[in-house]
């Protein structure tokens, strides 16, 4: 986990949405919601706790709260309540955490990939939601707290 806590380790809160409602539209998220959604301020963290473990907390619309091993493949819900198969993988080389997704029979999550990433320009956390199937991306941008 070389480098994590130096680059995106650490509290992050929202500071503007790239196509965000539309994403939410795409996973089947109801007008009235997703303007909810996009009205509220995220705040995420995201905690080393080991060198092969994270923890991700997010409070939002939505609360979650996740350890994750990495590189290991789980079961889970993603945040519209859909089952899914997730895995995380840290890339020091790069300090990128990147999450892939897959539905699992009979859910209706999609296929997704996020990359957290840190802009060097900027110092903002960028967290970029493609869905491949669609060729779809949208970015969230978040400022360490």
């Amino acid at each position: 986990m070389e480098g994590f806590d130096e680059s995106i380790g650490g509290k992050w809160k929202l500071l503007r949405n790239e196509k965000f409602d539309e994403y939410l539209g795409k996973m089947g998220i109801g007008y009235i919601k997703r303007k909810v959604a996009c009205a509220f301020t995220t705040v995420m963290e995201l905690i080393k706790l080991d060198d092969n473990r994270i923890r991700i907390i997010t409070d939002g619309p939505k609360h979650s709260d996740a350890e994750i091993k990495l590189g290991e493949e789980v079961e889970e819900c993603d945040p519209f309540d859909n089952k899914i198969k997730v895995k995380v993988n840290w890339c020091p080389e790069s300090k990128i955490l990147k999450t892939e997704s897959y539905p699992i029979d009979g859910s209706k999550a999609k296929k997704a990939f996020v990359e957290r990433k840190i802009d060097q320009t900027s110092g903002e956390l960028i967290m970029e939601i493609t869905l491949p199937d669609e060729d779809f991306v949208c970015r969230r941008y978040f400022k360490k707290v």
